[in-house]
């Protein structure tokens, strides 16, 4: 199956973020506990242009602040009672400015993380995340980026059928990268962060970004998912974990 975000998807940058560069998030999760550790994380010197502009404990909460306060980034428990977070983002999608959408969860089941990419969710993240990995999530989706945690993500791209979709120009580009970008891709296909990417090559972080800019715009696509269906149609396996 080839996955891309359905049109009018949420992970695009609907919402402008404020003119201080202040990126203005959203949490919503059932369990107090899940929200005081994202507010936690969120208060750190790496999140400090991040600020937590609200909090729902549900999908019909949410909604009712978004209708209130500006926000950039939705971050949403899947599971949560009255509306969960898939419907939340079936309605999200259909807002003038919709924020862009992060879906959260502890319990990792493939026919939902399918869900919220086809529904053009930004983010499908595992809540045993590291800190540092929630956090990039924020600024990688609202950059345009599409991030998986590494054990969903591999799963995905396992599932996916090799060859046949490939045109002869994207199997050429494939075949012309540089080992160095071939070590890259096979991590972005495992889901694995710039950050992530950048302390198993020994890289820098800014090296990493470069070349996952490169092989975006090389394959014509904005969304890390995409580069990495394209190139497990083409054969190519995630690193193992």
């Amino acid at each position: 199956m080839t996955f891309s975000p359905s049109p009018g998807s949420s992970s695009g940058a609907a919402s402008v973020p404020s003119p201080s560069g202040t990126i203005r998030l959203l949490l919503v999760d059932d369990d107090p506990l899940v929200l005081s550790s994202l507010r936690l994380y969120f208060s750190t010197p790496a999140a400090s242009d991040i600020e937590v502009v609200g909090e729902a404990c549900d999908g019909a909460g949410a909604l009712d602040l978004l209708g209130r306060i500006d926000t950039d980034v939705l971050m949403a428990d899947i599971h949560m009672p009255t509306m969960d977070g898939v419907e939340l983002l079936r309605h999200v999608r259909e807002l003038e400015r919709p924020p862009v959408f992060i879906a959260m969860t502890a319990l990792d089941e493939d026919a939902t993380m399918l869900s919220v990419l086809s529904l053009g969710g930004a983010g499908y993240i595992l809540k045993s995340s590291r800190p540092e990995f929630i956090i990039e999530t924020v600024h990688q989706a609202l950059a345009g980026g599409t991030v998986v945690s590494p054990q969903p993500a591999t799963r995905l791209m396992r599932h996916l059928p090799a060859g046949g979709g490939l045109s002869a120009e994207d199997a050429d580009r494939l075949d012309r990268l540089s080992p160095s970008e071939e070590k890259v891709l096979s991590l972005v296909c495992a889901g694995l962060s710039n950050a992530e990417i950048a302390r198993r090559t020994g890289r820098s972080a800014s090296a990493v970004k470069k070349t996952v800019s490169s092989l975006l715009t090389k394959f014509g696509t904005d969304s890390r998912v995409q580069l990495a269906v394209l190139a497990v149609e083409a054969g190519f396996h995630p690193e193992d974990q």
